[in-house]
């Protein structure tokens, strides 16, 4: 399992620029320390786990399965209203997140 935590960095909506509640100065220093994508990019090129030329080949391929995805959902008829109220949990549950869950190394699992 490998997590990366980051920010958003744009607002919530057309009517939410992101930058209300902090500056641009500040997303753009948290993307420029901590973007998972470029992160692993880079790793990828550094360990020499791959090239340049192959991790833009793994972008494309990437980018062609997202345009796909997009267009075959706005291609599709909407669900029935009564979607939107499916599987919404309510009280309390526990977060699925995983981080510091055990004892293991770095306060990983075991």
């Amino acid at each position: 399992v490998v997590e990366f935590d980051t920010c958003r960095y744009h607002g919530h909506s057309m009517s939410d620029p992101g930058i209300t509640y902090r500056t641009r100065d500040e997303v753009a220093s948290v993307r420029a320390a901590r973007d998972p994508v470029a992160l692993v990019k880079s790793w990828l090129i550094d360990k020499e786990l791959a090239t340049e030329a192959e991790v833009k080949g793994i972008e494309k391929r990437v980018r062609k399965v997202v345009d796909e995805a997009v267009a075959k959902a706005k291609a599709a008829t909407p669900p029935p209203p009564g979607e939107l109220t499916r599987d919404i949990y309510v009280g309390k549950y526990e977060h699925p997140r995983m981080v510091n869950v055990g004892p293991g190394p770095q306060g990983g699992p075991a």
